[in-house]
């Protein structure tokens, strides 16, 4: 049983590796066989459903390693702002693997329709329904405006998702960037750009 589970952790690993760097097309079983160091049909034996069935561990796994982290954040503290600036922070950490959430996101229109149901509802009810349940709540005791608590979690994630470090191997090059600003700071600014909008207070 350990050498059973270590090889289909090995090979959600592998496969999860690849993704980020080259989208689901670019993943390939041969690969993650050789890798691993099993046979393909050992990774059929792991996952009888070939790469899809191997995408949609990868994907829950990440969606559940997420929401972990989320759900720790939105324990933080008492209020509301606490609680944003917890989550916040975890952007500015840069405590999710994005670009591997990024490719599970396309890699969506490569498999079955019930494969896609299926992660989008987990993807909801573990990382989007949470925020969601915050901001209602924050609605419903007048510590935000009247406003729909989906839009406000999504809004708020966005503007948080700009705290994420910029990548080494992409963007600009390195010695054109500007000084990066202390963490702490860029997220408190962000949740107060959230909570009190960006006009000047009178």
């Amino acid at each position: 049983m350990p050498r059973q589970t270590d090889t289909r952790a090995r090979a959600r690993d592998e496969f999860a590796r690849l993704l980020a760097e080259r989208g689901y097309l670019g993943v390939s079983l041969d690969e993650i066989a050789k890798t691993v160091d099993v046979k393909k049909a050992s990774l059929y034996h792991h996952f009888p459903g070939g790469k899809p069935a191997l995408f949609t561990e990868v994907a829950h796994h990440y969606i559940e390693e997420t929401a972990a982290v989320l759900q720790q954040a939105l324990e933080t503290g008492d209020g509301l702002r606490e609680r944003l600036l917890a989550l916040a922070g975890t952007y500015a950490r840069g405590t999710y693997n994005s670009a591997l959430g990024d490719q599970i996101y396309h890699a969506t229109r490569h498999v079955d329709e019930a494969r896609r149901s299926e992660l989008s509802h987990a993807y909801v009810r573990q990382l989007i329904q949470p925020v969601t349940d915050l901001m209602g709540r924050a609605v419903e005791t007048g510590q935000l405006r009247e406003s729909d608590p989906g839009f406000l979690a999504m809004a708020f994630m966005e503007l948080a998702a700009m705290l994420q470090p910029m990548p080494e191997d992409v963007a600009m090059p390195a010695q054109e960037r500007p000084a990066p600003a202390p963490a702490g700071a860029l997220t408190e600014e962000v949740v107060d750009l959230f909570l009190r909008g960006a006009a000047p207070e009178r």
